[in-house]
């Protein structure tokens, strides 16, 4: 007995003598099913894993469970006593401060082991306790509010409640997915393990760019437990998967051309077989130059593929640009240069493939769309997609980067071969070799301006580097050339915009979808017109903002809802009210910056989306497949489903993301759930309703009745009224289908004059977003370091619908922003990944987090749901050049090569002074 080792978990006592090398993440999720404890990154750096040790708060990725005898852990499946849920879990639901919910439980109980110590902590105590936790979507303030709620109310010794009953517009109504997220159920796609599943080990390329000379997998093959090693040979279908341009390989055959690109693929029977016996495939090449500078693709040597390095080349032409800078007083021209960033969501790829009780192929993973990675898996299987089921999980981030598939391609040929369950789970490495970044652009501005502010001449050259494979590159450069100017008419124009291909990671969707790059570079120069014109860079804007019946430099002409100026005036209310704090040794500035951002896919593309709507057991179930990753878009369908049937959101059912059982809903991507899903909601409802009726007026009693009116779960037939729960006893199941079509758009032309003010032929979008911001920052005089303090945020939201899910999204895309603006950035080289870690690639931690203040703007919009329209990525976009533009403000030093760190800040003083 002197070899057995004693641990407490949750209250009840463990024996173990054997895996003492084992983590104790590991013990709690593979020996005791115990999934709250997440693995974001598997070194110590998310705090996803974090448990309560011996009352202390430890990341269980890095104890090993020879450390631990005789100790008392507290996981969050512990946390709930008596079917009730504690103080920090009803706090952090009540306060939105749940989102993806993929780091929710470690920092949970980060709060728990600070609150059993101290129970009324400051922000710095906050601060301290969940420095080790990285939250992606929040933005860290709501956390704060939570466990100072939680504190308060245990302080002194009153009941929480749970927001149950809030669910019309304008409230802030809970997640109710936010309930499993904050008790750590097994919702994510690691979580749900199938019995006897094959794991799956992908082989990786050696070398960024090279021809591949031969694969001999006949090692690898008879190492133990070893079932079956894949290779391109075994692609019965398409070899190739893409967003647009499909020519990213499943597997390599004859060349790779970044260090993530797929060989071959190692099934075993365990984890740690899968992985020696990868090691074991044996790989020639003849290693070829990479290519890792955008600025030297176009025209370089090295070609990376036979018809060259360039993916897309487009053009914008408007007015006459050598007239418009010879009429201008002041001319501002300049050189932005942006890194490629990382999505950072916590959630590693993982999927489970298997055969469901329908023989059904069946991909269980996390998406932005199930019917997306239906249809390219049945192209690489060459069968038929009625034999596909995916169904996306409870997804743990995605930010647009889960639009395309990383390993569920692979598991699902893997299945479709061996006829057995199949198991891939990306470790953090791999997540940030294979998985696509925001594009890295260089962007060359000029801009031309009367005295009286009026821009009159704007050019701009605009390079972006795509990687080693296309993804959504091409609609990503358009939307950079289409959103180069800012919100702003400008009459003479020209854009020139080239996405280019290298040997770095393939580069796609990113929240803000290459609207963000171009806000940088045009609101740095607006300000820097402002200084040269002296006018206040508020008022600049105004002259020059886009409102209803402006042209855009695309030609469109706007018909409504567009909130610019209205955000400019509260903006500069806020900061003209905001007293600038005088803190030692530091600079403070203040830096303002607006932007634009379409909502939908536009650029003639059908965007569409069909829901199902059921009347069953006396309430409302609703059959959706947008893909809800943490921006609440499964409330707000709940919210705009029970507007319109009478009912409380709560109440209703929801499933979601299952191909089997839902019907298409597109892409979870630009903006566009709200919209064009909320539209087939609404549809879909009141075909159900159409059908209620036709059905009860079949019952004598109401043959002849006048009004049916759907209101507080009733049906109110002219004087009498019936529940729901009564009209289903006498009407049975009614099942409506609800399909919508948002309106028509048509590409970019690149001559965009549109001379007779034509409205379809230039409708590039059928919505926009609009907003303003004002950053407060403060910089070191000594260190360089920048604190920003404080944010000012003015959103147009077409129609508000969950307040509560809309200040999520705006305190989450600041801090997004934040990061872009000083610490982000994504750097590999033929070696490997530089910025290796979440650490690295200079995501925020709670710290960063600043004070956020915002008002939303009601500017209905005629065609979304009830004037809605969507607010996801236009939060961040205008954060990072207002932070820009407060450290010039404070330093009188320009940033123009992103992140701005405090070296550059030093470099910068230093040439100035020379």
């Amino acid at each position: 007995m002197e070899n057995n080792f004693s641990i407490e978990i949750n209250d009840k006592t463990y024996i173990y003598s054997s895996n003492l090398e084992m983590t104790l993440l590991d013990y709690l999720r593979e020996e005791l099913s115990l999934m709250g404890s997440k693995n974001g990154c598997g070194n110590g750096q998310c705090g996803a894993c974090t448990v309560i040790v011996d009352g202390k708060a430890k990341k269980s990725c890095i104890l090993k469970m020879n450390k631990l005898n005789n100790c008392v852990v507290q996981t969050i499946e512990g946390l709930s006593k008596d079917g009730k849920l504690h103080p920090l879990q009803i706090a952090f639901l009540n306060c939105g401060a749940v989102q993806c919910g993929f780091c929710t439980p470690g920092i949970i109980m980060s709060a728990k082991a600070l609150l059993d110590d101290n129970l009324n902590p400051s922000r710095t105590d906050i601060n301290k306790a969940l420095s080790n936790n990285i939250c992606r979507c929040t933005g860290y303030n709501t956390i704060i509010e939570a466990v100072n709620m939680a504190a308060k109310s245990i302080r002194e010794n009153y009941e929480l409640k749970l927001n149950i009953d809030k669910s019309g517009f304008n409230e802030e109504v809970i997640r109710k997915d936010g309930i499993l997220k904050v008790m750590g159920k097994p919702i994510f796609s690691d979580d749900l393990p199938i019995k006897d599943s094959l794991y799956g080990e992908l082989v990786l390329s050696e070398y960024a760019h090279a021809n591949i000379i031969s694969i001999d997998v006949s090692e690898a093959i008879k190492f133990k437990n070893v079932i079956k090693v894949l290779t391109y040979k075994d692609v019965p279908g398409d070899n190739v998967f893409g967003i647009i341009s499909k020519k990213q390989p499943v597997f390599a055959f004859d060349k790779v051309r970044f260090l993530g690109d797929t060989i071959a693929l190692v099934l075993a029977s365990d984890k740690k077989s899968a992985i020696e016996a990868s090691k074991l495939v044996k790989i020639k090449y003849q290693e070829l130059e990479p290519i890792f500078d955008m600025k030297c693709s176009e025209h370089s040597n090295i070609k990376l593929f036979d018809d060259g390095n360039v993916l897309k080349k487009l053009s914008i032409n408007k007015g006459d640009i050598t007239k418009g800078f010879e009429e201008s007083d002041v001319i501002v021209e300049d050189t932005i240069t942006l890194p490629a960033i990382d999505h950072a969501y916590l959630e590693p790829d993982s999927v489970y493939s298997y055969y469901d009780e329908n023989n059904l192929l069946t991909i269980s993973t996390q998406s932005q769309s199930s019917f997306d990675f239906r249809e390219s898996i049945a192209k690489n299987l060459n069968i038929d997609v009625n034999k596909i089921r995916v169904i996306t999980n409870a997804t743990g981030g995605a930010f647009g980067g889960r639009e395309e598939p990383t390993v569920q391609i692979h598991a699902a040929l893997a299945t479709y071969l061996t006829k057995r369950p199949v198991h891939i789970t990306m470790n953090r490495y791999d997540v940030l070799l294979r998985t696509i970044k925001r594009h890295g652009e260089i962007l060359h501005y000029k801009y031309g301006a009367k005295k009286n502010g009026k821009i009159v001449a704007f050019e701009a050259d605009i390079l972006a580097d795509t990687g080693a494979y296309p993804s959504a590159g091409e609609a990503v450069i358009l939307r950079s050339v289409l959103f180069s100017s800012g919100p702003y008419e400008i009459e003479n124009v020209k854009v020139c915009g080239t996405a280019v291909y290298t040997n770095s990671v393939p580069a796609g969707a990113m929240r803000g979808f290459g609207s963000n790059q171009p806000a940088i570079a045009s609101e740095i120069l607006i300000d820097e017109l402002a200084i040269k014109l002296q006018i206040d860079p508020i008022e600049i804007r105004k002259i020059n903002a886009l409102k209803v019946g402006s042209k855009t430099i695309g030609g469109q002409i706007l018909q409504d809802s567009v909130g610019l100026n209205i955000s400019l005036d509260i903006v500069k209310k806020m900061v003209e009210n905001y007293q600038k704090p005088i803190l030692e040794n530091k600079k403070i500035g203040i830096g303002i910056a607006s932007a634009m951002k379409n909502v939908g896919l536009g650029s003639a593309m059908v965007d569409s989306a069909a829901v199902i709507a059921e009347f069953i057991d006396d309430h409302l179930l609703l059959k959706i497949s947008s893909v809800d990753s943490g921006q609440g878009s499964d409330t707000v369908a709940r919210q705009i489903g029970a507007t319109e049937f009478g009912c409380n959101a709560n109440d209703i059912e929801l499933i979601a993301n299952d191909t089997l059982l839902t019907l298409d809903s597109g892409v979870t991507t630009a903006s566009r759930q709200t919209y064009v899903t909320g539209n087939a909601i609404i549809k879909a409802v009141s075909n159900l309703k159409n059908e209620i009726i036709a059905r009860i007026k079949l019952l004598n009693n109401y043959n002849n009745s006048k009004e049916f009116v759907f209101k507080d779960n009733h049906l109110f037939i002219d004087n009498e009224q019936i529940s729901y729960k009564l009209l289903f006893k006498l009407i049975g199941k009614v099942v409506a289908e609800g399909h919508y079509i948002a309106p028509k758009t048509v590409p970019l032309q690149e001559d965009t004059n549109n001379p007779n003010d034509l409205i379809e032929d230039y409708n590039l979008h059928f919505a926009y977003d609009f907003g303003t911001q004002a950053a407060v920052v403060a910089v070191d005089k000594i260190t360089n370091e920048v604190e920003v303090l404080k944010v000012f945020a003015a959103h147009d939201v077409g129609k508000i619908i969950n307040k509560l899910g809309i200040k999520g999204q705006i305190e989450g895309g600041i801090v997004m922003g934040l990061g872009y603006a000083l610490s982000e950035e994504f750097i590999i080289n033929e070696k490997g990944i530089i910025t290796n870690s979440f650490k690295k690639i200079g995501v925020p931690l709670i710290k960063d987090a600043p004070e956020i203040k915002f008002q939303l703007i009601e500017n209905s919009t005629k065609n979304g749901p009830y004037g809605a329209k969507g607010i996801g990525e236009i939060t961040m976009v205008p954060t990072t050049p207002a932070i820009i533009n407060a450290i010039y403000d404070a330093t009188g030093i320009r940033i123009t090569n992103l992140p701005a760190k405090s070296n550059k800040l030093k470099n910068k003083k230093l040439k100035e002074s020379l």
